[in-house]
């Protein structure tokens, strides 16, 4: 794999970690505010979804840094 190939691929993933997550999550909470479940279940669902967004935003850090390692090296090939 090329550097600039590296470089696509963790960008990529950095704009899903950014962007994508966040929305789902969004959507996900609106839904559930509609749905029937109880408000002990929403209160689990809605512990999940933070979680998953608090992961979500050190996956976008890391990927930040990779991205700026690989940047700045001289290594061509990974």
């Amino acid at each position: 794999m090329t550097k600039q190939e590296l470089l696509d691929a963790l960008n990529e993933c950095f704009k899903t970690e950014e962007s994508a997550i966040p929305l789902y999550s969004k959507h996900i909470n609106s839904t559930l505010f509609l749905s029937d479940f109880s408000d002990q279940e929403k209160k689990e669902v809605s512990s999940v979804l933070k979680m998953l967004l608090d992961e979500s935003s050190m996956h976008a850090k890391l990927f930040k840094g990779l991205i700026k390692k690989v940047k700045e090296s001289d290594q061509d090939v990974y």
